[in-house]
């Protein structure tokens, strides 16, 4: 990447910090010392990045290891193939090319899986014939190729996208044979998929997509040009060269040309849909070794160990900041530590559509006396880098909400990290973990680790099936591409999406009211780090904000995304973990993927704890709930341990900080709180003006959780109030509670809001506002609707207040003018029974 796009990158990020960047979650890796000998397994090939008007590093790279297939014939003669050429790209330059073999197999599925009877099929080249042993592994290894692009294969695209076909870089090195030290030839590189057409703007439209274009061309010539990747030295490609020729000799091993289909690993359970791609490719990737450029600083004489590493190490430990400057800097090594030791290392996969993304794979120093271990993919919120930290415990900005990498690593998984497409040093275009691209990125990450040999597979007999055994954690972003991967596929053994969504129209666009404060958060944590996403999106943030609306076709495009309905394609056991006083992504998105899950008899487990995109006001949350349910489900679905006891199906924590559970999700039902009126009143319908919000005490819990409560909601004085009857016993409110009111009025005013309020503590239940649609037109009319779901336990003696707001912080517009005149409330609070307490 250039200085100045990287300067660009770090003064953005100073905005997004104090405005809406950390609002997500990055995770930290980790990282032991230098790469073991014969550790690389990266498969060969290069492409440049995605991005426009950037510059990709061009190396002669290092063919990955591959487990062979128990049907691999060891008496099949090497042919000559094609070794790429490797020289500088040019700003605007691209190569795709990969080298190796794979086997040809028929896969079987997992154990505990539901397979389509009818998986659907790839072509692959026929297998090397030698394979030899390295890194001390009893199993031998092939190397591994690129996959065959053949234009029988075909995907079903979303509405209004046009093809994104793979890069062909088999067909591109064809006929050619070349030393193995010499450069690599471009090859033109495969158009980026273009995103969905969108419906012609109205005015209003059209001038907020000028006010966007205009800022993202500020922002743009502020930097010279996009983000782009930096560039390795010299001297890392001239090591990599080396390292290609000791493991080729003259030449590679042949590819196979009339390649046969095999059977592909991965299944799905329905037909793919307009907005699903079809089953993800289980066959080998290109993936290009990344050495930092400053790397070698570490291994000089005295200055190194003393002075440079120490720096590093340093360097790592600042939130961010380290994972900014770690393309630079690299590792903190572990000089002088014993051969074989586990090390980290990067590299560029590609994706499916030439897509290169920035990963960072993390073994574990507790293998197995094979070598192997599992591993756990770890995905970064929006906004947010691959983290590049791993002394840290816990993550270092939602530390008590999603498990820190270290943790993994210390009870004895691999960890992988990296930056998702359209972001900091991933090519390509951010689509909002969509399945069609997010979620094929994953896939293409998992192929590649499962050529890695520290890599523990479940079916290391059959090559073709590429089949890690894996899992995945990560919240917020990096919970939505979870679902967004596991949808297509099923090679994961188990998830865990924490904060994440079940639709993008339900969390941000809530019975059409925009929920403004979240979208400008996101929207400004997006342009300060100069990602590149969708070019719909900026447009349909600033419309959202000026008017409160968004189009049919932005409503299209976000449903697009999903993953809605699609979760009931997921095979993979999931634990949903949601936050209590979550503003962003309410209960609700959970409640959804929940019974979508548990309905197809995937084993599910929910925790609601107090925490995600808000602030905890009334409680505190040390995280030992959320840690220890996650690594419970990781030791009991992906090391398949069957002795592990994950617990009771539904854990949530009440607002004193109290744990409860039950054995059955959704939790059983006893006799609602009712409380009524028929007197009613006068609402007087005004923006901003005695509202709902903001909640001064998150002001006081620090920075983080003080950005993360702006959206939160608070006590009004312009409301309607009706007050539920005194609790004669312990009472539990788990659910949606139902409100419903007679009403007629005049007005511009869409939407009145509705929250409950503790009137012991004077807190909103979660600090959570429901949007509710009115029509202002003079007639009577009648409103129901089911307010956000809370936890809340009501001792004997107190009371719940529900309230009728005019206005409220989360979803504030500026044409919120009338008169809502109300007759008749009605308040029903749903209660659980067969409880039981369990911290």
């Amino acid at each position: 990447m250039g200085a100045g796009a990287y300067v660009g990158r770090i003064g953005g990020l100073a905005v997004a910090l104090g405005i809406g960047a950390a609002v997500f979650t990055g995770h930290g890796i980790a990282s032991a010392g230098p790469p073991a000998p014969g550790s690389d397994g990266s498969s060969s090939g290069s492409t440049s990045d995605a991005a426009p008007n950037s510059t990709s590093p061009a190396a002669a790279t290092k063919p990955a290891a591959v487990r062979p297939s128990a049907a691999h014939d060891a008496s099949a003669k090497d042919e000559a193939t094609t070794v790429p050429k490797s020289e500088p790209d040019s700003a605007d330059a691209a190569s795709d090319v990969g080298a190796g073999t794979t086997d040809e197999a028929t896969t079987k599925p997992k154990r505990n899986r539901s397979k389509s009877a009818s998986p659907a099929t790839e072509h692959v080249d026929k297998p090397s014939a030698d394979a030899t042993p390295k890194d001390g592994h009893a199993k031998s290894r092939v190397t591994a190729q690129h996959e065959d692009p053949s234009p029988s294969k075909t995907t079903t695209q979303s509405a209004g996208t046009d093809p994104a076909p793979k890069p062909s870089a088999t067909e591109s090195a064809a006929n050619a044979t070349v030393s193995a030290a010499d450069a690599m030839t471009p090859v033109a590189k495969a158009p980026v998929a273009e995103p969905p057409e969108q419906a012609t703007p109205d005015s209003v439209e059209s001038a907020a997509t000028g006010m966007s274009e205009f800022v993202g061309s500020l922002v743009h010539s502020l930097t010279g040009h996009d983000p782009a990747t930096p560039a390795d030295p010299p001297l890392a490609w001239t090591v990599l060269a080396a390292a290609r020729r000791e493991s080729f000799g003259a030449t590679a091993p042949a590819l196979d040309e009339a390649a046969k289909p095999v059977t592909n690993a991965l299944t799905i359970d329905a037909a793919p849909t307009a907005t699903t791609l079809a089953v993800p490719d289980p066959t080998p990737v290109v993936a290009i070794p990344y050495v930092a450029p400053l790397q070698g600083l570490q291994y000089l004489p005295v200055v190194g160990p003393l002075l440079v590493t120490p720096i590093v190490t340093l360097i790592h430990q600042i939130p961010l900041i380290g994972d900014l400057l770690h393309p630079f800097v690299g590792y903190p090594t572990a000089l002088g530590a014993p051969a074989g030791t586990p090390a980290p290392r990067d590299v560029k996969v590609v994706s499916f559509d030439g897509t290169q993304l920035y990963v960072h794979f993390f073994p574990t120093s507790k293998l197995s006396t094979d070598g192997t271990a599992p591993t756990i993919l770890d995905g970064p919120g929006l906004a947010l880098p691959g983290s590049t930290n791993y002394l840290t415990a816990k993550d270092e900005f939602l530390p008590n909400d999603v498990i820190g990498v270290d943790a993994l690593l210390d009870a004895g998984y691999n960890v992988v990290t990296w930056d998702p497409r359209g972001e900091w040093n991933s090519g390509g275009q951010l689509e909002i973990d969509s399945p069609d691209f997010e979620g094929r990125d994953v896939s293409a990450i998992i192929s590649w680790l499962a050529t890695q040999p520290e890599v523990k597979l479940d079916h290391p007999e059959k090559l073709a099936a590429l089949d890690p055994r894996i899992g995945m954690v990560g919240a917020s972003y990096g919970g939505g591409v979870q679902l967004a991967t596991a949808i297509n596929d099923h090679r994961i053994d188990a998830i865990v999406p924490t904060i994440a969504w079940h639709s993008l129209n339900t969390s941000l666009y809530k019975d059409q009211a925009f929920k403004s404060s979240w979208g400008t958060l996101l929207t400004v944590a997006l342009l300060a780090t100069l990602a590149r996403p969708n070019p719909a999106l900026y447009p349909a943030a600033i419309i959202g904000d000026l008017t409160g609306m968004v189009s049919q076709a932005n409503q299209d495009l976000l449903a697009a995304r999903g993953p809605g309905d699609l979760v009931g394609q997921i095979t993979a056991p999931t634990l949903l973990v949601q936050g209590t006083v979550d503003t962003l992504f309410t209960l609700q998105e959970a409640d959804a993927n929940a019974k979508a899950l548990i309905a197809n008899g995937v084993p599910t487990k929910v925790v609601w704890f107090c925490g995600g995109h808000g602030a905890c006001v009334s409680t505190t949350n040390d995280g030992t709930m959320v840690i220890g349910a996650t690594l419970d489900w990781l030791n009991r679905y992906v090391k398949q341990d069957d002795d592990v006891d994950t617990g009771p199906q539904f854990e949530w924590v009440d607002q004193r900080g109290t744990w409860y559970s039950s054995n059955t999700y959704p939790v059983a039902n006893g006799d609602p709180v009712v409380a009524s009126t028929s007197t009613g009143g006068t609402l007087p319908l005004v923006p901003f003006v005695g509202g709902s919000g903001p909640q001064p005490g998150v002001v006081a819990l620090g920075p983080i959780q003080a950005l993360l409560g702006i959206a939160s909601g608070a006590k009004a004085a312009n409301a309607l109030n009706l007050t539920t009857p005194k609790s004669t016993t312990t009472t539990y409110v788990v659910g949606a509670p139902k409100l419903s009111f007679d009403y007629s009025g005049t007005g511009t005013a869409s939407h009145v809001y509705a929250q409950l309020v503790d009137d012991t503590s004077g807190l909103v239940l979660g600090n959570l506002v429901t949007p509710i649609a009115v029509t202002l037109d003079g007639q009577s009319r009648t409103a129901t609707v089911e307010l956000e779901q809370v936890a809340q336990t009501l001792r004997p003696g107190e009371t719940l207040t529900v309230q009728l707001v005019a206005s409220a912080l989360p979803y504030e517009t500026i044409n919120s003018f009338g008169v809502l005149n109300v007759s008749s409330m009605t308040l029903s609070l749903p209660t659980a029974t067969g409880v039981t307490a369990t911290l």
